[in-house]
């Protein structure tokens, strides 16, 4: 058989690799260990832009002024949002607290938000009967989209 073929051979060089591998020895680092992230809070004062002109534009997001320029809460990604009364909620409750001076964890606020709406239900932030009720990730994924919300380390 002639060809590229007869070329080509089967050799073992394993014996070669280790003795080349032998002569360059490999530097790993040696690191510090691996530790979970300190806690961020959420400082909720800043969102005070929720404080002035806002307005739910659709299910797509929240339209809020700063100065004389309007500019949006981007919402189109959460697609379990299926109702303005929803997107009316979020806004109602970005209000709410920036009035309050909390500052917990996104987790904890999530948490005691939950525990307002079980105990009072929606109107825990405004009375109005024209609101529905977002989940948490929604809510959550709101305040993420805030690129303005800052956040505190707290060690």
């Amino acid at each position: 058989s002639s060809g590229i073929n007869a070329e080509y051979g089967v050799v073992d060089v394993t014996q070669q690799a280790k003795e080349i591998a032998a002569q360059h020895p490999a530097v790993i680092p040696q690191l510090p260990p691996i530790t979970a992230p300190l806690p961020r809070h959420l400082d909720t004062r800043t969102l005070h832009r929720f404080t002035g002109k806002c307005k739910v534009t659709d299910l797509t997001g929240i339209t809020y002024s700063v100065g004389e320029e309007f500019h949006k809460l981007e919402l189109s990604a959460l697609e379990q949002l299926i109702e303005t009364g929803q997107v009316r909620f979020i806004l109602e409750l970005l209000k709410k607290l920036s009035s309050s001076d909390s500052n917990k964890g996104l987790r904890d606020l999530l948490t005691g938000i939950d525990e307002d709406i079980t105990k009072h239900g929606l109107s825990c932030v405004k009375e109005s009967d024209w609101f529905c009720k977002p989940r948490l990730f929604e809510i959550g994924a709101a305040l993420n989209r805030f690129r303005e919300l800052r956040r505190i380390l707290r060690r």
